[in-house]
């Protein structure tokens, strides 16, 4: 399982910050715990070679791309197979792309190195629209092997939909983006009620503290635009899982700390979440089997920058979670012993106007159960009387591989009709 932010500028494009240059992009996608990003400059490709090579040294795997304004001022992003093919279609791109850049006007377009070292500054007018309509902008992507993803859906400005008031009939899309403005659930009913549409989270990041503000969880083999692909057709076991905005959906919340017990050597997780709306509280119960705490790292669990994880190099998810609950009128207690696992409460004022949004249950479960097939998860919903369960045993029982498309449609039906049930009556 991947998580992928596949909207990041670079400095390269007028509307990001100069602190947007490779290396710093890099070491925030790391630091937010990606496993793989795609840079999209606006017309442009031309820093992608040097994200690629440092994200190669920080082991982050980059997808080169491009952010294409068609001539109705529609973004479409252009997913990439590699540099040759991004350097072909930057050129078809150059070539309808009129204009020469203003800096005072519309900002520098610096060209970088990973070192942190300006190379030239682009003179092409980045932020400007191409003469291509959006049928000729998506062929061009593909004409190339790339894929062609409509950006933030959810915006007015420049997303298809916002410019045109639809997505045309036929427009061969593989995919379309929504931003960490909406959340997932909302996203699917509104752009794709039936299935139409694969649909991305990314973060569409001009700066470092915005990268993996929203990102998607992708079921493949390898961080590769080839895997990225079957997975949008979801062949051979490939599947987007879901996706949303880390560490800011309680249900996101749940999963980098379920992530936090499988990196702890849990072979048993369990989730419980109750909601009352009558005593105005929410309480999310988390509990594993793993090695558990001594009091020495207990102590310093909520402090953001301590870590035992080796696949985050800032340790933000209690801290986070702790903020969240102080934020809402509650608060989290955490109960551990070394060998015989951690149990965490956090609670909620329920009606609290700060209080985050429980977000993507679906996204958490289908993470967590598909990614870790050998692992005893158990989740449970109750909403006043109704309560709706899931446990990873029972599907085992039942000979059900989960990584399979029959599985993965099994399961992905069962947590929707469960999450549907419980909003029954109310």
């Amino acid at each position: 399982m991947f998580m992928i932010d596949t909207h990041i500028h670079t400095c390269l494009s007028p509307c990001a910050e100069l602190d947007m240059h490779p290396s710093a992009l890099v070491d925030a996608a790391v630091r937010a715990g990606l496993d793989a990003i795609a840079v999209c400059d606006h017309n442009s490709v031309e820093n992608a070679a040097a994200v690629q090579r440092a994200g190669d040294t920080a082991g982050l795997a980059v997808i080169p791309g491009m952010e294409i304004t068609s001539a109705e001022e529609v973004h479409i992003l252009g997913l990439l197979p590699d540099l040759t093919a991004a350097m072909e279609l930057q050129a078809k791109v150059y070539r309808a792309l009129p204009g020469r850049n203003d800096e005072k006007a519309f900002g520098m377009q610096v060209v970088a190195n990973e070192f942190a070292e300006v190379l030239g500054f682009n003179e092409h007018l980045l932020s400007g629209a191409t003469t291509l309509n959006v049928e000729k902008v998506v062929a061009a992507i593909h004409e190339v092997d790339g894929l062609a993803v409509a950006s933030h859906v959810d915006r007015e400005g420049f997303g298809i939909i916002g410019q045109l008031g639809f997505i045309p009939p036929g427009l061969p899309l593989d995919a379309v983006e929504v931003s960490q403005r909406m959340p997932l659930p909302a996203a699917r009913a509104s752009f794709a009620p039936k299935g139409e549409y694969s649909i991305l989270c990314a973060s569409d990041a001009h700066e470092p503290k915005d990268i993996a503000r929203a990102a998607t969880y992708v079921l493949m083999q390898e961080a590769s635009l080839a895997e990225l692909r079957r997975a949008l057709a979801g062949e051979g076991g490939r599947a987007i899982l879901g996706g949303g905005r880390p560490m800011e959906d309680l249900s996101l919340h749940i999963l980098d700390i379920a992530q936090n017990s499988l990196e702890a050597g849990a072979s048993l997780i369990e989730i419980e979440i109750m909601e009352s709306l009558q005593e105005d509280l929410l309480t999310i119960l988390i509990h594993d089997n793993g090695r558990g705490m001594d009091p020495k790292t207990l102590a310093k669990a909520t402090d953001p920058f301590f870590t035992t994880r080796t696949t985050r190099r800032v340790g933000m998810g209690l801290p986070l979670l702790a903020a969240a609950t102080r934020a809402a009128g509650g608060t989290l207690v955490i109960d551990t012993e070394p060998g015989k696992g951690t149990t965490i409460r956090a609670t909620f004022q329920h009606r609290h106007i700060d209080r985050a949004p429980l977000g993507d249950i679906e996204t958490t479960l289908m993470v967590l159960l598909a990614g870790q097939q050998d692992k005893d998860i158990s989740f449970k919903h109750i909403l006043e009387d109704r309560v709706f369960e899931l446990d990873s045993r029972d599907f085992r029982a039942a000979e059900i591989d989960l990584a399979s498309p029959v599985g993965l449609a099994i399961l992905r039906e069962a947590i929707r009709k469960g999450e549907a049930g419980l909003q029954d009556h109310i």
